[in-house]
């Protein structure tokens, strides 16, 4: 039988029912039972309340004294009956200062130093480890020690208290024992047969989110550019500002020792601006150099003997501004 079935069956039968205790019942993980009354919320067949309740649970170091003994109760069982130095028990005893001060104040042992070196003995011949007795009752589920005691517990880190988040069921408007699938399509076929009056649909739900598009894809040049860049950037080169769309002849052409003469100064291939018009703006010194790379050489370049060049006193002047080149 379904787990959703069952805890109908179950709600029928009580009338209302914790999702704590259907999971102690079913044997099953409570976030699985609360996931099944979910989708039975969903259909109108349960009403759930959620509820807040706190529960005391042992911790990792209760576990193990649970299991193996309280630290004082380790601590009295390790004293041979001739007795052990107090030095020694603290070191070989897990938790010895723990257990050691615990087991004092209970009168379990005492100190001998009548020989020089203090010396630790049983002071009694039994005892009771009744920390361990508790918290085997608190795993069990049983639930009975003083408010005082289990605050001493939850100061050692024995214990802990947690809160828990329930639902309380009772019967929906669409309460059933049964659950009768619901169709999710309209087909042709029950459009033709006429089957759609006698079926229940699943309700659109208009907030769902849709399925989300797939996304676009860069174009391969700018696939490249990105690795180029990405290479020259991991030599140590630093990007300069590329925000200046409207640049000078001189820094466009001349300072890249462009000839005057090559097609991209042409005004079918650079869009030149009448204002300004020129432009004046760069250092004299550096001006002086370029041009006299471009006249008569330099760094290895060839001077360029051209009769139709335009006078290099207006060098980077006229025209001035550019607004882009091939």
């Amino acid at each position: 039988m379904e787990l959703n079935e069952r805890i109908l069956k179950y709600i029928e039968v009580t009338d209302k029912v914790d999702t704590l205790k259907l999971a102690s019942e079913f044997n099953e993980d409570h976030q699985k039972i609360v996931g099944a009354v979910k989708s039975l919320e969903a259909l109108d067949m349960v009403i759930s309340e959620g509820v807040k309740s706190t529960k005391w649970e042992l911790t990792e170091e209760g576990k193990l004294v649970a299991e193996k003994g309280s630290h004082e109760a380790v601590l009295y069982r390790s004293i041979p009956d001739a007795g052990i130095l107090q030095a020694e028990v603290m070191k070989t005893v897990p938790n010895a200062k723990v257990g050691f001060s615990k087991a004092m104040s209970l009168g379990w042992i005492a100190i001998d130093k009548s020989s020089g070196a203090p010396l630790v003995k049983r002071k009694t011949e039994s005892i009771v480890d009744s920390v361990q007795d508790h918290l085997n009752e608190i795993r069990k589920g049983i639930d009975n020690i003083p408010d005082n005691i289990r605050s001493d517990y939850k100061k050692r880190k024995l214990l802990q208290e947690i809160t828990l988040k329930s639902f309380v069921l009772t019967k929906g408007p669409k309460f059933a024992t049964s659950i009768k699938k619901m169709e999710t399509d309209l087909t042709s076929e029950m459009l033709l047969t006429g089957a759609w009056k006698e079926l229940q649909f699943k309700p659109y739900n208009f907030d769902a989110l849709g399925q989300p598009p797939e996304c676009g894809h860069l174009h391969p040049l700018l696939k490249v550019r990105s690795e180029f860049r990405e290479i020259f950037l991991e030599m140590g080169f630093t990007e300069m500002p590329t925000n200046q769309y409207v640049e000078s002849s001189f820094w466009n052409f001349d300072a890249l020792f462009q000839p005057q003469q090559h097609p991209a100064r042409d005004a079918h291939d650079t869009f030149f601006i009448s204002s300004p018009a020129t432009s004046t703006e760069f250092p004299v010194d550096y001006l002086e150099r370029v041009k006299k790379v471009h006249s008569e050489g330099g760094y290895g370049s060839q001077p360029l003997h051209l009769t139709n060049l335009k006078s290099y006193t207006q060098f980077g002047a006229a025209p001035s501004f550019v607004t882009g080149s091939t």
